[in-house]
């Protein structure tokens, strides 16, 4: 029997993306033997272009000008059978206008923000209505999404192990926000070295991750803590996943990056500068996340720190996501 050809409509900010692969892994279950293809933007098309659950990938989806029209002549002249539209937003509506004269299915399935409801639930639901699978998922029920796939990178290129970035031994990933957050709404860089230096004690490397926004903190904690390492603006998101399938755990402020650390499956501890409905920001992934807020974010002290990464399982023997 022939394959047939579905699209999938995935794109936006770092965080959206990460959550969506949830969806995009129900939808690869859904249809196991059919072309799936994956229509994003270039953002993050070095991350998911290694992405299993797709076929191929598509990464002209936001294009303007001319570009833009050919992009649903393109789909309609392949005739898929279904397109899943996770996004929703006027860049996917524009391709259905494009379509409209076709025979394609398009499935709306992208996520409706709902009081009291976390996005990766919402997006669940979504599904649900669009005839795959249930629809009431209760907080915490929906399945998160999943980046273990760079484990099949890991073992082909060494640029995903640790060792690549000198990291020998158990570590810790550090995530702080960068200069894009005010610096009150910051944990205070004594303290990400004061942690730094706590985690030496306990044995465990501290590595600092994030963008180049982030890489003031970065230097601050390596030169003062000499044994840590800075790995801030040189490392891809698809190395930083392999990363984080290594980790003992991550501790990380409000970040965008810290969903995908998240979603590779360590442990991890989330510091937020607001307290309200802090569940329903939650990075998600395979193991505990724990949530901590302070009416002043420098009264949280390192040791509290820690003790927040012992209760999410940080100082097992092994790392659980590996």
């Amino acid at each position: 029997m022939a394959k047939e050809t579905i699209y999938v409509l995935l794109w936006g900010d770092l965080p959206s993306t990460v959550r969506g692969l949830a969806s995009c892994q129900r939808i690869r279950e859904a249809h196991p033997r059919d072309k799936l293809i994956l229509l994003t933007a270039p953002d993050y098309e070095a991350l998911l272009k290694h992405c299993p659950y797709f076929s191929q990938i598509e990464t002209d989806a936001t294009a303007t000008g001319p570009v833009a029209k050919l992009t649903s002549k393109r789909i309609k002249a392949i005739k898929p059978k279904l397109v899943y539209d996770l996004v929703g937003d006027a860049d996917a509506r524009r391709i259905k206008s494009g379509l409209r004269f076709s025979r394609v299915k398009w499935i709306d399935a992208a996520p409706k923000s709902a009081s009291g409801q976390h996005p990766v639930e919402a997006a669940a639901a979504a599904l649900g209505r669009a005839g795959l699978g249930r629809s009431d998922f209760r907080l915490g029920e929906a399945p998160s999404p999943d980046v273990s796939w760079v484990d099949y990178l890991a073992r082909n290129s060494r640029m995903l192990e640790p060792e690549y970035f000198g990291l020998n031994g158990p570590y810790a990933l550090l995530a702080p926000a960068g200069e894009e957050v005010k610096q009150n709404l910051r944990w205070p860089r004594e303290r990400w070295a004061s942690l730094a230096q706590a985690l030496l004690a306990e044995g465990v490397t501290p590595a600092v991750v994030g963008g180049p926004s982030a890489r003031e903190i970065g230097r601050h904690i390596a030169s003062s803590v000499s044994e840590a390492r800075d790995l801030t603006g040189k490392a891809k998101l698809v190395q930083l996943a392999g990363l984080a399938r290594r980790t003992r755990f991550v501790f990380g402020e409000e970040t965008d990056l810290l969903h995908l650390l998240v979603a590779a499956g360590p442990p991890a501890a989330a510091l937020f500068p607001d307290s309200e409905a802090l569940e329903l920001k939650a990075p998600r992934g395979a193991s505990p996340v724990v949530l901590l807020h302070a009416p002043v974010l420098a009264q949280l002290t390192a040791p509290e720190a820690l003790q927040a990464m012992r209760v999410a399982g940080g100082f097992e023997e092994s790392p659980r996501a590996a």
